[in-house]
């Protein structure tokens, strides 16, 4: 299942301030920011009359560059497949596939671990000169844009992370975290989309029952504030992502956008795939290869490039390796396939490409 999503993530932090201050009563601490940055370091929201303090934190910093460049360190380059454009890395046909996913969630990780750092020594600053018997403080992760941050990702990092070590807790001030992806959605039974809220309890909470409680209030308000619906269990690597449709595109990303919405060449077999393939590569030639031939038109140059935009993206969705489109290794009978009604001059050039 796919979903579009027009005119950009949302602003989740203005939507989760709104259901602080209108929903649960409470008070937005950061209002007052000048007198309380005074005093010393505060989190963002008070509620329930100071019951539960929320310290927000938004993941907007794109992973991209960081993922890539831990992947590059880590492939095997004889293993490393060859294509075009951008694809998800498929980590089971790499021999140390488990070591490369280990590495790149460590370096998501450590965005993640930032955050609780922080929100850690905002708490325990704010609670030794407010002190009361009873509080609760919950570490809030706002995601409306980031796809390497998955539910299951961000889950998996911060179990790790708060989890107690040999020397005891280290984000001692923090009772629990929850994770609001509107990035990522499921599908729920009767065709309902839901997106990822995900609740890990520290062991301060774990250790008094009302904490956890209060946690789950919290998640169960925001879930009928924003869907109308209270929230269901779901599995967390179960999520897929929110296609984000930018107001205006280029071409190339408008015909990225036309295949995904109709991916015909899924029902091909991968034999079929590789003959359309070096097919779009024939006609193609005919524009920007010279030779003794009448040149295609502009329109059919950029229609037949569109078709050749479109055999990419299905071989990137499929994970093949651009060596298995070696035009050599094509047989006499594929070739007369190909190669059908092609100018005999442009079909000399293709079927003896130049080596390397």
């Amino acid at each position: 299942m796919r979903v579009e999503r027009r005119g950009g993530p949302p602003h989740l932090q203005t939507a989760f301030k709104h259901f602080i201050v209108n929903q649960l009563k409470g008070r937005s601490l950061d209002d007052r920011k000048d007198e309380e940055a005074k005093l010393g370091k505060f989190p963002d929201f008070a509620c329930f009359r100071d019951l539960v303090l929320i310290e927000m934190k938004h993941l907007e910093s794109k992973q991209n560059e960081r993922v890539n460049e831990t992947y590059k360190k880590q492939v095997i380059s004889e293993e490393e497949p060859i294509f075009y454009g951008t694809r998800r890395v498929d980590f089971d046909k790499l021999s140390n596939g488990d070591e490369i996913r280990s590495a790149i969630l460590n370096k998501l990780s450590q965005t993640i671990e930032a955050h609780l750092r922080k929100a850690n020594r905002q708490f325990g600053d704010y609670r030794s000169r407010n002190p009361r018997k009873n509080s609760v403080s919950v570490c809030l992760l706002l995601n409306s844009q980031i796809d390497e941050f998955s539910p299951d990702v961000v889950m998996h990092a911060v179990h790790r992370k708060i989890k107690p070590g040999e020397s005891g807790l280290r984000f001692p001030h923090i009772d629990a975290v929850i994770y609001i992806s509107e990035k990522h959605f499921q599908q729920l039974p009767a065709g309902r989309v839901a997106f990822a809220i995900v609740t890990v309890i520290g062991v301060p909470a774990i250790e008094q029952s009302w904490k956890t409680e209060l946690v789950d209030l919290v998640a169960q308000k925001w879930s009928e504030f924003r869907t109308g619906a209270a929230p269901v269990s779901g599995l967390p690597d179960q999520f897929e992502s929110v296609d984000d449709i930018p107001e205006s595109m280029t071409r190339p990303e408008a015909w990225k956008l036309a295949y995904k919405r109709n991916p015909y060449l899924r029902t091909q077999s991968d034999q079929q795939l590789r003959l359309y393939f070096h097919r779009c590569v024939a006609l193609n030639s005919l524009a920007f290869l010279k030779g003794n031939w009448p040149k295609p038109s502009h329109y059919e140059t950029s229609s037949r490039l569109r078709l050749f935009d479109d055999a990419i993206q299905e071989i990137n969705r499929r994970g093949l390796d651009m060596r298995q489109f070696n035009p050599r290794d094509l047989s006499e009978q594929d070739r007369c396939t190909i190669y059908a009604d092609l100018p005999e001059e442009l079909v000399q050039l293709l079927s003896d490409p130049p080596t390397a």
